[in-house]
């Protein structure tokens, strides 16, 4: 099962470039007719890595499809935008599910009005699409921050309103889609960003973001609860998280984070900063915990235009090529180099879930605009929680993404 599972990820991969008629241009065609604008989607990875030194025991080299994203978006007379993204889940093993499958409303421009699951605005680095992102994975805070009522596939309704120097978005969310997930979390979210200064050389982004659950989500027979976890910001099918608070029975939770940005020619610095503040209960009394974390990281482009701002989300995109080329970019292909500093805290009163510091570095190449190579190493340390670590990691990713 899990041999086949593999084979179906590489093929996922495989057929997103020989289906795809202009693909080996690096241009996926976009179909249109009468007011209706079909794009077809494909977010497709393939990790291979592991830990080649640690304190603990773990993994050797292994393999994996680290995320396989099929759909398409439609746009209705530039009125209505459907989304609908089947997850075919991480292979091997991997529960499918629905990814997206949102409406939303943008006929009131600068106003945008969306309904389903979808990925709520939250966080500058949540909201940069996850083949965009300078990394192979996203900084362990930012996950961990995200997913406590925002992120990826998850149940909302949202009103956003953005220009070329503000996004504003609020939400309201319950539980993520997919099985054995619970449904029944209430809580609300909100972004505000704004762009002080843009020129042709120099941009600058500053940002806020919080969520707050006023309704935890339980199962059946259970109390309200909710657990604070992830992986070293690389996983290559690891069975436990180094970062693990286990079960804490909650009557409320929360995060705020602060978000900054600042670009000059090819440089791109962002880092962002967050607070958890977790309601535990105990008996009759409410115990408040505090969890805690912060990334920085910069990226440079070598070749290409470097990353852009879309309003819309508030992020950057990838490199793109100046020269109107869709494959080998100058003769070379786009390259990127980035490195960031990452810690998250989950340590606070009677709850040890680790305290995680980690260090990384990541080269970037896209031969074609559609085809991204990336090479990353990691060290980190983790102090407490259950494991102990202090771990090398080296991962490689290869990604269609249109």
């Amino acid at each position: 099962m899990r041999r086949y599972a593999l084979r179906f990820s590489v093929a996922c991969v495989g057929v997103s470039l020989i289906h795809t008629p202009a693909a080996f241009a690096g241009t996926i065609p976009t179909f249109k007719f009468d007011g209706i604008t079909i794009k077809p989607y494909a977010t497709d990875q393939l990790d291979i890595g592991g830990f080649p030194k640690t304190s603990q025991p773990a993994p050797g080299v292994g393999a994996r499809g680290g995320r396989i994203r099929n759909g398409a978006r439609i746009t209705i007379h530039d009125q209505v935008e459907l989304g609908g993204i089947w997850d075919f889940g991480p292979a091997p093993g991997g529960q499918m599910r629905l990814f997206e499958g949102q409406i939303s409303y943008i006929g009131l421009k600068p106003f945008v009005f969306t309904a389903g699951i979808f990925k709520p605005s939250f966080g500058l680095e949540s909201m940069q699409a996850q083949g965009d992102t300078a990394f192979i994975e996203r900084s362990s805070i930012s996950t961990i921050t995200r997913n406590i009522a925002a992120g990826i596939e998850r149940q909302a309704v949202q009103i956003e309103v953005h220009g070329k120097r503000y996004h504003l978005a609020i939400s309201g969310t319950a539980g993520t889609a997919g099985p054995g997930e619970n449904g029944n979390q209430r809580a609300l979210v909100f972004r505000l960003v704004g762009v002080p200064i843009r020129t042709q050389d120099l941009f600058f982004h500053v940002g806020f973001s919080g969520e707050w659950v006023f309704k935890v989500a339980h199962g059946r027979g259970e109390g309200p609860a909710a657990t604070f976890s992830d992986y070293p910001e690389m996983n290559i099918g690891l069975t436990s998280k180094y970062l693990n608070t286990g079960k804490i029975d909650l009557r409320s939770v929360g995060a705020f984070g602060l978000e900054a940005a600042a670009a000059w020619k090819g440089l791109l610095f962002q880092g962002e900063a967050y607070e958890i503040i977790a309601n535990k209960a105990v008996e009759n009394t409410t115990q408040k915990l505090h969890f805690s974390g912060w990334y920085a990281q910069a990226s440079y482009t070598l070749v290409g235009k470097p990353r852009s701002w879309k309003s819309r989300t508030a992020a950057f995109s990838s490199p793109t090529c100046a020269k109107n080329q869709n494959y080998l970019c100058n003769g070379v292909g786009l390259i990127e180099g980035s490195a960031r500093y990452s810690e998250a805290n989950l340590r606070s009163a009677s709850v040890d879930g680790g305290q995680q510091k980690a260090w990384s570095a990541n080269l970037n190449w896209w031969p074609m605009d559609i085809l991204k190579i990336a090479l990353q190493y990691e060290y980190g340390t983790i102090k407490g929680g259950r494991i102990p670590e202090n771990f090398h990691a080296v991962l490689s990713m290869v990604q269609i993404k249109f």
